[in-house]
């Protein structure tokens, strides 16, 4: 990978964790810019490194390529508002929702969008790293695409509803 400033330490956990998450090798590849054949190889030597000890598998390795995984693949990582607080939650999760907690999700997060920015956080905790302006750039992002959801999900109970309906004749 010529001009790559990507480590190979860091390639081999990459394509190793990737691979374990059943990414083929061949996307795999194309991520990162090179073939299947240097992948399989650095699948291979990292597999030897856990195996000898020289390096630990751990959850918090996993959690992170499979987050880097799921935004290649078109997912996003978003922030939402319920009574309890703020909440990370991927939008592939979110479309797994009923409606009704999709709905109260979006109400409370538009709650906070419109709320007074003096009077957010004395209503919600803060979240750790508290930036008030980047959490309300987060909010507002999920709160369009809570939208979204729910523009679909309406539009899709309409259609069934419409295959419902007995004909008059």
């Amino acid at each position: 990978m010529p001009g790559s400033e990507v480590s190979q330490e860091v390639l081999e956990e990459g394509c190793y964790h990737l691979s374990k998450l059943g990414l083929p090798k061949r996307d795999i590849a194309s991520h990162f810019e090179t073939s299947p054949g240097v992948v399989s190889r650095l699948v291979g030597s990292y597999a030897s490194k856990l195996k000898s000890g020289l390096v630990v598998e751990g959850e918090s390795d996993r959690a992170f390529w499979e987050s880097v995984m799921k935004e290649a693949e078109g997912d996003m990582k978003l922030t939402v508002v319920s009574g309890r607080g703020f909440h990370h939650v991927w939008k592939s999760d979110l479309e797994k929702l009923d409606g009704d907690a999709l709905m109260a999700l979006y109400e409370s997060t538009r709650d906070f969008v419109g709320a007074d920015p003096n009077q957010k956080f004395l209503d919600y905790p803060p979240p750790k790293g508290y930036d008030p302006l980047a959490m309300d750039r987060e909010v507002k992002r999920a709160m369009a695409v809570l939208g979204e959801l729910l523009e679909a999900r309406w539009k899709k109970t309409l259609k069934k509803e419409k295959r419902k309906r007995p004909t008059l004749k």
